[in-house]
């Protein structure tokens, strides 16, 4: 593999607002193309369809809404962290009202609803190149 080339990042995006879900994952692929990174995204709309595909498919990042329905965004990332195999992965939280005080003792990051898209895309290239440092 060259310099130029990396692996693949998948993204495990969970949002209940499908305009918004879709949004977020046209961004993603339009940054992809035109940074030269490689997104592979996936949209679930409530946390139950979240941990159906994380049986199946291995997630470098989650971006994950707070009020969702059936499970909120952090019961279920409560619930992926206990796993194991998923307990180091970046998680970005996204909410009009975040909960700080339970992001804070989870040290997690957060993005205030509404969001400036380049700010979302920044957070989410920002965590994945430290999760990259602190795997090397």
């Amino acid at each position: 593999m060259s310099g130029k080339e990396q692996r693949e990042k998948t993204i495990l995006i969970v949002e209940d607002d499908e305009d918004l879900g879709a949004l977020i994952l046209e961004a993603l692929q339009q940054e992809s193309f035109y940074m030269g990174v490689r997104y592979r995204t996936l949209l679930a709309i409530d946390g139950m369809e979240a941990l159906g595909i994380i049986e199946e498919t291995f997630p470098d990042l989650f971006l994950l809404d707070y009020y969702l329905p059936r499970i909120n965004g952090l019961d279920l990332y409560d619930r992926m962290h206990a796993m194991e195999t998923l307990s180091q992965v970046p998680t970005i939280f996204m909410s009009a009202n975040p909960p700080f005080k339970e992001l804070r003792k989870r040290n997690l990051l957060s993005i205030r609803k509404p969001f400036n898209l380049r700010e979302l895309l920044d957070t989410i290239e920002n965590a994945l190149a430290v999760q990259k440092k602190d795997g090397d």
